[in-house]
């Protein structure tokens, strides 16, 4: 299952998820306008992180004109931006696992924050079981949470 942290608050129990969307997530929403995207967002308890990797992956293979629709996607849903440097022990171990450059970036970072999803339609990540997290497609991910 997930890593997610259980916060107890007046009885009720809730889920504190951290969740990384892959770039092609942010790419396809932008182009697409995908409909149940920003039901992510509307969960309290869903944390999205987004590596600076990750954001420039998106803004090169995005329109001029699409740039402030992806900042204010940020902005607007309080996705925290990661700066910091990956680390080259990480990188070197989902190397040696077969991955590919962008996406031993990816888990590399997904595992440094201990995320528990990475949300993706990449089909080598959905494919592979190598991973502290849990990779799902955005659809799997809505349906598993109830948001469609």
């Amino acid at each position: 299952m997930t890593n997610g942290r259980h916060i107890i608050k007046n009885g009720l129990r809730g889920l504190k998820l951290i969740i990384v969307l892959d770039s092609n997530e942010y790419i396809f929403y932008l182009n697409e306008k995908i409909e149940n995207f920003n039901k992510m967002f509307q969960r309290v308890g869903f944390y999205v992180h987004l590596h600076k990797s990750i954001r420039n992956e998106v803004l090169k293979n995005i329109r001029d004109d699409q740039k402030n629709s992806f900042y204010k996607l940020i902005i607007e849903n309080n996705i925290l931006v990661n700066e910091e440097p990956l680390s080259l022990e990480l990188f070197k171990k989902y190397e040696m696992l077969g991955f590919k450059k962008g996406d031993i970036t990816i888990a590399s970072f997904c595992e440094k924050i201990k995320a528990d999803f990475l949300i993706t339609e990449n089909r080598d990540f959905l494919k592979s079981k190598k991973f502290n997290f849990q990779v799902l497609s955005l659809q799997k991910f809505l349906e598993m949470f109830k948001l469609i």
